[in-house]
């Protein structure tokens, strides 16, 4: 069949571009193809690793999950258009129940694209890149092993689970919290170290577990215990991997304080719900470090462990929220938090908040080169300030920073 470019109005539909003039969207229109598809064809192949996004731009589609769960989606022309099954390595099968058209967009493609115009170059040549790097068998190898339970993912520490357990009496209260978590005294002595801390210190020093929840809160102190039972997966036993571990936990935890420090400013988040947001958006890594330890003849090659780790963080990080029970805001921070042109809405969600504070805490890093511009991030403009607001806002928030990360540590 017959291609064709797609014209500004469809680019128009897709919700990750509303960034782009109409001048930009129509100069990536001229380097894509709107393609088509029949019944039965395969759009989406379960396992997909390639890093690209899914426009359907009208027709139907059907969603079919590893265990045979199947959905189906419709999408009518003249609907604004978010990907679909962006999770990688993909969770489903998407194939065409009927005749459609869509478009696929490279990632990299985009981000690079992004960058582009962000320089103000007229002559922009990116090319699409149409097929993934050759596999890479370190990743196939873990994700087998996870689709058929070989690998154990860490569980909570008993205290946290059954806080969880207290949490959904809707009559509990600071006694009953305080009579669970006292038979930890790690996290006991550490929720007393959180009270007295620059970041929750009162007039007087907090003495007691029970002050320490009164001081708090019933919902900090859940969050500070759930905080704990996080930091406590980054200790590793392994002097092999020790340095890549504190080399998450670090980033773990400055994207922690940094989403604590935007949900207090933008005012649409809970700054306690935002903090452990930022603090769990990569515990996806750990399973895969520890797994790769068990394969140290690839603990030498760099490249091949990013990539694996890219591919992979998404979707072991979301499986360790659905083990723990976490809601599904936060599986979706977990999911999705390194999508930058996700945008399932015009309110901002938790993801989009983490999504910026991680963007922030990259800034200057090696990673910069393959992100696209600050101001070409829809979640950027959910947040009630604009790029240039957020850089002063994190730039001014340096002690305070220091002095949340220092509490998480």
């Amino acid at each position: 069949m017959s291609q064709q470019q797609p014209d500004l109005a469809t680019m128009r539909r897709l919700r990750p571009l509303q960034q782009f003039s109409d001048e930009q969207l129509q100069t990536l229109a001229n380097q894509l193809q709107i393609q088509q598809a029949r019944k039965k064809d395969i759009l989406v192949e379960l396992d997909c690793s390639e890093e690209f996004s899914l426009f359907v731009l009208h027709g139907d589609i059907t969603l079919t999950a590893r265990d045979g769960a199947v959905k189906q989606l419709s999408f009518s022309a003249g609907d604004e258009l978010n990907p679909v099954a962006q999770l990688r390595p993909s969770i489903f099968r998407v194939a065409a129940s009927g005749p459609l058209e869509y478009l696929r967009i490279d990632k990299n493609y985009l981000n690079e694209f992004a960058r582009q115009t962000e320089t103000g170059d007229e002559d922009i040549s990116v090319h699409m890149i149409e097929t993934e790097q050759e596999m890479n068998p370190l990743a196939v190898h873990l994700y087998q092993d996870l689709m058929t339970d070989n690998i154990s993912l860490p569980s909570l520490p008993e205290v946290a689970l059954k806080i969880q357990a207290v949490f959904r009496d809707e009559n509990v209260d600071a006694d009953r919290l305080a009579e669970v978590i006292l038979t930890d005294p790690a996290i006991t002595s550490k929720l007393i170290r959180v009270a007295n801390s620059p970041v929750y210190s009162g007039v007087a020093a907090t003495e007691t577990l029970q002050a320490a929840i009164v001081r708090l809160g019933m919902q900090t102190t859940y969050q500070q215990v759930m905080a704990y039972a996080v930091n406590e997966l980054f200790n590793s036993q392994s002097p092999k991997i020790a340095q890549r571990m504190e080399r998450v936990a670090t980033h773990s935890r400055k994207v922690a304080a940094i989403s604590r420090v935007l949900a207090q400013s933008s005012g649409l988040f809970d700054k306690e719900q935002a903090m452990l947001a930022g603090l769990v958006h990569d515990l996806g890594v750990i399973v895969i470090v520890e797994y790769l330890q068990k394969h140290s003849e690839q603990m030498d090659d760099e490249d091949r462990i990013e990539q694996t780790i890219r591919l992979m963080r998404p979707q072991i990080t979301g499986m360790l929220m659905r083990k723990w029970n976490f809601a599904q805001d936060m599986i979706t921070v977990a999911e999705e938090c390194e999508d930058w042109f996700r945008n399932p809405g015009d309110e901002a969600d938790l993801c989009d908040l983490v999504l910026v504070a991680q963007y922030h805490s990259l800034m200057g890093s090696s990673e910069m080169q393959q992100m696209p511009p600050i101001n070409k991030i829809p979640a950027m403009t959910k947040l009630n300030m604009g790029p240039q607001e957020s850089i002063e806002l994190i730039r001014q928030s340096n002690r305070k920073l220091a002095e949340i990360e220092k509490m998480l540590g």
